[in-house]
């Protein structure tokens, strides 16, 4: 991402509203649709909204747009994940490019290039935490079986080899009393073996360093260190690229993110920084290693089986796809209990196993459905003395109250029931 100028014409999502971006020092002319401001239902949106210091500028998209849009977006695989606001809101960008900028520039197909598959740069875990691998301990060795007649020659040698060595603890006293061994004189190193303990003066000369070369290592040095990049690393955002930006959209949403970089039109941050790269997450089943885009699944759509795990996904301009996997072990905690028994009734609590498992309703009791209905006859107002609680019902005692009442099918999604509970003893 790069810093941008403020930007001539700006298309606000629900999203920059909601955030408080300055979208005043962003761009120029802001625009939107009236359903963004319907969606920025909050109260703190709505009276900011009411003070706003810019002039909001309310557009319909064309019809040419927004089918343009809706076309790109089936393509892509977004459509999906797009609502009736988001269409309009990115063909009104769509419009406004096409009328200030060009159309170009504007891809009409999105390029399909082939997925990367990058694993994060985390150290593993312990290999004895990896699930389904098991590292036997080494046995000690006990110094007083090994005899020295079990033992080879070779070994033997090697003892006697290293009994020869000197200890660099003598050479180092040898060397400050003096008395330090002759050795014939080296032609070789004859100059670097020159300099004695009593000469500490030879080992503050610099070696010499050829002046040309010296100055091109430090014109690279400098370089690197002026460089655009290495400056927003340490934190300066003055470095950063700038671009002149004509038409820009400002909003949160990976699916429109995606579409508008495909499609080759200028996507905004909340902090006013040039989107080159939109970020999503999907679904990778570790069972069959299949990819699926709709997040809200629980079980996989192609083996069944409960083993998705979200994967971070980037989509870059030229439309490549790169899949982000973590290296960390999976969690196995609670895989090695068995699941209860399966009980009935209508108000089981049994855990969810399959997608297509059925569930019991959790409906309340005939009684209580009666009481609700203010169109029976029966129908007795809360506050009247002659109203009747039921109490003594089986939804009554578990907590079921109403016509549609899923409280218990959640019991297993938001715990695990095998997990080790605390023991909570008596203190004296």
């Amino acid at each position: 991402m790069a810093a941008t100028t403020p930007t001539k014409h700006v298309v606000v999502d629900a999203g920059g509203f909601i955030r408080n971006a300055p979208i005043r020092e962003i761009g120029e002319h802001v625009y939107t649709i009236p359903e963004v401001v319907h969606e920025s239902c909050d109260k703190a949106t709505r009276q900011r909204l009411q003070v706003l210091p810019y002039t909001l500028s309310f557009k319909e998209p064309s019809s040419e747009a927004i089918s343009a849009v809706t076309d790109f977006a089936k393509k892509t695989g977004d459509y999906r994940h797009l609502s009736l606001t988001d269409i309009r809101v990115i063909a009104l960008t769509y419009m406004l490019e096409k009328e200030h900028v060009g159309a170009d520039h504007i891809k009409k197909e999105p390029t399909n290039k082939p997925a990367e598959y990058i694993v994060s740069n985390k150290r593993l875990e312990k290999p004895t935490d990896i699930a389904g691998f098991y590292i036997r301990p080494s046995a000690p060795v006990d110094e007083g079986q090994n005899d020295d007649k079990d033992q080879p020659e070779s070994t033997a040698d090697a003892a006697q080899s290293k009994e020869e060595t000197h200890d660099p603890d003598e050479d180092l006293l040898n060397a400050e009393s003096g008395s330090q061994q002759v050795h014939e004189p080296n032609p070789e190193k004859e100059e670097a073996l020159t300099c004695t303990a009593n000469e500490p003066a030879c080992y503050d000369e610099e070696p010499v360093v050829d002046s040309k070369k010296q100055d091109a290592q430090q014109e690279m040095v400098q370089s690197s260190e002026q460089s655009p990049e290495v400056k927003r690393r340490m934190g300066d955002t003055s470095a950063s690229e700038k671009c002149s930006v004509e038409v820009a959209c400002l909003t949160t949403d990976f699916a429109m993110q995606n579409v508008l970089i495909q499609m080759g039109l200028n996507v905004v941050s909340v902090d006013g920084m040039l989107i080159k790269r939109a970020k999503s997450y999907v679904l990778r089943c570790i069972a069959c290693m299949k990819i699926t885009f709709n997040t809200s699944k629980v079980f996989c759509p192609h083996c069944g089986n409960k083993t998705l795990k979200r994967v971070a996904m980037t989509r870059d301009e030229d439309g490549t796809v790169r899949y982000y996997f973590s290296r960390r072990p999976l969690n196995t905690r609670g895989m090695k209990y068995p699941l209860p028994m399966p009980k009935g009734g209508k108000h089981a609590k049994n855990p969810v196993l399959v997608e297509d498992q059925p569930l019991p309703q959790q409906r309340a009791s005939k009684k209580s459905q009666k009481k609700m209905d203010i169109f029976t006859p029966e129908y007795v107002t809360g506050s009247s003395p002659f109203a009747v609680n039921d109490i003594t019902s089986r939804a009554a005692q578990l907590g079921i109250s109403g016509k549609h009442n899923y409280g218990a099918n959640a019991y297993w999604n938001k715990r695990n029931p095998n997990e080790a509970r605390k023991k909570h003893g008596r203190r004296k």
